[in-house]
């Protein structure tokens, strides 16, 4: 916050306080950022896409650049998401998930592959310096499906066109 807004963006970081920054899913991750020692937060929203580009590590390292953050400070919850039981990909797409970890994709010899973006999140942010008990991603509904309960969660797979969003967001207080 406080440069020229891009083109277009999925995550954002900031030290003002009294700011709140959010990121929506409605099946793709809102992933939540915190640093409180240097008192910054950041947002990003991870879909498929944007999680096999990198985009949670890649507002990891705008933290760092931008507000000398170091790794093992920074806390990271992933927000709800479509799980996967829920959620597939043609196998060419699916292939890059298994590249990163086997454990990522189920069926993976089928048309379509079952892919668990949670799990690769958390594999690219460990591998980004970020320390497994910073990465909050299964404590209460956190770990919950999206598109498994509706009475919890919108979900774009489950719901088509017709559907909301779960929002994450953070502020700085004082």
């Amino acid at each position: 916050m406080g440069k020229k807004e891009p083109d277009s963006y999925d995550g954002i970081i900031t030290n003002q306080r009294g700011v709140t920054i959010a990121a929506l899913g409605a099946d793709c991750i809102p992933i939540v950022f915190a640093d409180s020692v240097k008192k910054v937060c950041g947002v990003a929203h991870s879909g498929w896409k944007g999680t096999l580009l990198g985009v949670a590590m890649a507002t990891v390292n705008a933290l760092i650049t931008e507000y000398d953050c170091s790794l093992e400070d920074i806390i990271v919850v992933l927000g709800p998401s479509i799980g996967p039981c829920c959620f597939t990909l043609p196998r060419e797409s699916a292939e890059a998930f298994h590249n990163l970890h086997p454990e990522c994709v189920r069926l993976f010899d089928s048309p379509n592959p079952y892919v668990d973006i949670r799990k690769a999140t958390r594999i690219l942010l460990e591998q980004g310096g970020i320390l497994s008990q910073n990465i909050q991603d299964q404590y209460q509904d956190l770990s919950l499906c999206t598109s498994c309960h509706p009475d919890k969660f919108f979900s774009h797979v489950r719901d088509g066109l017709n559907f909301g969003t779960q929002i994450g967001f953070i502020s700085i207080r004082e």
